[in-house]
């Protein structure tokens, strides 16, 4: 069994839900999410921009305040 192990955690409060962001080992512009334990899907940075990843299960405006938290706490 092949896992990857997160690198770099980052925790957001957005509300009441507490959104944690994991950079991926291996690939500095992909990043694990989880809303309140729960595991939602991954981010990418492509191009200077954030796009979910298919198959992601992450709100469009919880996506859009992660965006703007990753801009300011992550480079």
């Amino acid at each position: 069994m092949n896992i990857k192990v997160a690198t770099a955690q980052k925790q957001i409060k957005i509300g009441r839900d507490v959104i944690t962001i994991d950079g991926v080992k291996g690939d500095a512009l992909l990043f694990r999410v989880m809303i309140n334990k729960t595991f939602k899907g991954y981010i990418q940075k492509r191009d200077g921009e954030y796009y979910r990843i298919d198959g992601s299960d992450i709100h469009n405006l919880i996506f859009a305040r992660i965006c703007q938290a990753m801009e300011t706490h992550v480079s």
